[in-house]
């Protein structure tokens, strides 16, 4: 689930404990090698089996979200761009909505996929121009709008739409990164269990990319860090060291083929990678809204779509 002007740290904590929305990190001032911590994958507690934890249940959540640093007061922004790098366009689609991520569909349609900070869980539109149009809530094993899913990562597949997402944020022994597919966008089936974040502290907001070797990259937010995973069937994932160059991270391919990875620190910022392993800085992004908000985070570079998504504030 994860843009603001001052008090970064404490808004970031306070976006966490809302809907996992964390929102920011700090800065490094040159681009250094990655700060390898090597946690290991989760370590199981409490009575919640692990095959259990992606089990859809409904939303008991009702009502607007209060929380003023919470998805109620975020907005998603659709931007035009070329290389990833520079941004055209930026237009305010949705309002009460936040950690958007986009995807382009089989069918041309691009998707967008957002935390509804009105009625809670993750809602999907279609964007077009300068509009998005909303066509509800995603069901996940026959679940209409699951509880306690938030953080969506839109990326197509083949012909279908895969989305890893945060399960069970509201408790915080049985959080888990599960991955889900669909034909149509909308209606997904659950595949499995990608990370078992149980002993592993405060993660969210998991962002997959498919690299040149057939392996994938997960990159997930530690708070102000960013925390890598590696899979060889894009399905079950192990987590590995953690960068100090931000939090939310998105990771992407560049037009020329390296990895680029996205955070919020002091704005969205971008670094690249030929090995994953060693990171430089390459520039900011996203400095504010087009409301001229400072809160900017949740980035989303739409492959395909040429498009650049994220949330700003109000």
């Amino acid at each position: 689930m994860s843009r603001r002007e001052s008090r970064r740290d404490d808004v970031l904590v306070a976006c966490v404990a809302m809907l996992a929305v964390a929102c920011g990190g700090s800065k490094a001032a040159t681009a250094p090698s990655p700060v390898a911590s090597a946690p290991g994958p989760g370590t199981p507690v409490g009575i919640v089996s692990a095959s259990s934890l992606c089990t859809a249940r409904p939303n008991t959540m009702t009502g607007p979200a209060t929380d003023p640093n919470g998805p109620a007061f975020h907005q998603v922004v659709v931007a035009r761009t070329t290389d990833g790098l520079t941004l055209t366009d930026a237009t305010i689609v949705q309002s009460a909505a936040s950690v958007p991520d986009g995807v382009r569909a089989a069918d041309g349609r691009t998707l967008v996929y957002y935390v509804n900070g009105l009625q809670h869980g993750i809602w999907v539109g279609v964007a077009s121009g300068a509009s998005l149009a909303p066509i509800g809530p995603i069901t996940i094993d026959g679940v209409r709008d699951p509880g306690g899913v938030v953080d969506p990562d839109a990326y197509r597949v083949g012909d279908r739409v895969r989305l890893a997402y945060l399960a069970g944020f509201t408790t915080a022994s049985e959080r888990a990164i599960c991955i889900a597919e669909s034909d149509d966008g909308v209606t997904f089936r659950t595949l499995g269990l990608a990370v078992d974040l149980r002993g592993l502290g405060t993660v969210t907001d998991p962002s997959v990319v498919r690299l040149g070797d057939g392996t994938w990259l997960m990159a997930l937010s530690a708070g102000q860090q960013t925390m890598i995973a590696r899979s060889v069937d894009g399905l079950a994932f192990t987590t590995g060291e953690r960068l100090t160059y931000g939090g939310v991270p998105e990771v992407a391919i560049a037009p020329d083929g390296a990895v680029r990875l996205y955070v919020c620190a002091q704005g969205i910022v971008a670094y690249r990678s030929s090995d994953t392993f060693t990171w430089s800085r390459e520039q900011t992004v996203v400095t504010r809204g087009p409301n001229g908000s400072m809160l900017v985070c949740d980035p989303s570079m739409v492959a395909g779509a040429g498009l650049f998504v994220f949330k700003t504030g109000m």
